[in-house]
């Protein structure tokens, strides 16, 4: 059965851009222009994945409108921004919002591609439920590294698959981990240090909203960060 692809894009010469891109590696895909066409049709039927621009004609902020609506309904389905907007406030917005992945355009169509396949890969994974074998166990943590699944003092904390990489490979390492090892760790090939900085203020907060207290996540300055509670 094809996977389904939405794109919400008001640029006709882009959304077709992309939706022919798409349909050509057996995708099916939906477009729409603006925030009510979208909402209305996945009122009926959400996609497997969803491609949003923020902007969308004169409603500035219909994106993050549309990605709110789809958290809502499926906290699991991808969400990803294709966007000209690159501020760094604007990034952490679509992040906090509970979006995959953030991309400025220009966006290469293989870049593009690559991504959603290993995204559909990871949430196929992500889909059952792992065992006993797959969880790891770092304090009030743990981890279950098959289902991409962690649970801070047994509550769960929805991260996209980039925070959960970021935040495996601080637990993992003994001691501080640079930003360009953090940058390795994410498997995204092009991450510029100011967006593994927004990963980790991300990471924060989820957790902060579930223990207030939470300082385990320790910045050194000039290098990285480090794990450490204490």
């Amino acid at each position: 059965m094809k996977q389904t692809i939405a794109i919400v894009e008001d640029d006709v010469e882009q959304r077709n851009y992309y939706a022919n891109a798409l349909r050509k590696h057996d995708y099916s895909v939906l477009e729409f222009e603006d925030r009510q066409q979208a909402i209305e049709a996945f009122a009926k039927q959400l996609p497997d994945l969803a491609l949003l621009d923020i902007a969308l004609q004169s409603d500035v902020g219909g994106g993050y409108e549309v990605c709110r609506y789809l958290k809502q309904r499926d906290a699991t389905l991808p969400v990803i921004f294709l966007t000209s907007r690159g501020d760094e406030l604007d990034k952490i917005y679509g992040l906090q919002l509970g979006a995959w992945d953030y991309q400025t355009k220009p966006v290469s169509l293989d870049y593009l591609i690559v991504r959603i396949e290993s995204f559909f890969t990871i949430k196929e994974l992500t889909s059952g439920n792992g065992s006993n074998d797959n969880v790891s166990i770092f304090g009030d943590m743990k981890v279950n590294n098959k289902s991409m699944q962690c649970f801070w003092k047994e509550q769960e904390i929805h991260l996209t698959p980039t925070e959960f990489s970021i935040l495996s490979a601080l637990l993992e390492a003994e001691e501080a981990i640079s930003v360009d090892e953090l940058i390795k760790a994410t498997k995204q090939g092009v991450v510029e240090d100011n967006t593994i900085n927004t990963h980790i203020l991300h990471i924060r907060k989820k957790l902060k909203k579930i223990d207030a207290n939470f300082k385990c996540i320790k910045s050194r300055y000039g290098f990285g960060y480090q794990w450490l509670c204490e």
